[in-house]
């Protein structure tokens, strides 16, 4: 399993690198969302970090066990339909993504501790509307091995 301390260090320390991104909230799916979603200014971009979830690698066996984390970014933005739409925001926070992949590509090049076991590969960005109403922006699926 993914080392959950070392795990939400590096998320958090990713506005310190890219700036345009004003908060980094570790998540769980669960009642306090909400309140904790509201608490966000709109115009401001949130990368939340689900907890990983694990499963045995399908090459694993007792003398080589690894799992295969499944990872979930969301970078969001919250945003005043009275001002903008919703494929305004998906552009803006776009531009933050792709920054935010080529970091995660510069840090696995460069044998970064926490994603040295990234599959490349597994790498899947998907759009994201009407999340808790106002947010929009993308999801960043990805796979490291344990």
């Amino acid at each position: 399993m993914v080392d959950l301390k070392e795990y939400g260090e590096y998320w958090k320390n990713i506005p310190n690198r890219l700036p345009a991104i004003t908060r980094v909230m570790g998540v769980t799916v669960d009642e306090e969302m909400g309140p904790r979603l509201q608490r966000i200014k709109a115009g401001e971009i949130t990368l939340f970090y689900i907890v990983p979830s694990a499963q045995a690698d399908k090459d694993s066996d007792a003398d080589g066990y690894t799992e295969e984390n499944l990872c979930v970014l969301f970078l969001m933005m919250k945003y005043d339909p009275q001002r903008t739409d919703v494929v305004e925001t998906l552009a803006t926070v776009q531009e933050v993504m792709e920054e935010l992949k080529a970091m995660l590509m510069d840090d696995y090049a460069t044998n970064c501790h926490t994603l040295a076991g990234l599959k490349v590969p597994s790498l899947s960005t998907i759009p994201e509307t009407g999340f808790y109403g106002n947010f929009a922006g993308w999801s960043l699926g990805f796979t490291l091995l344990t």
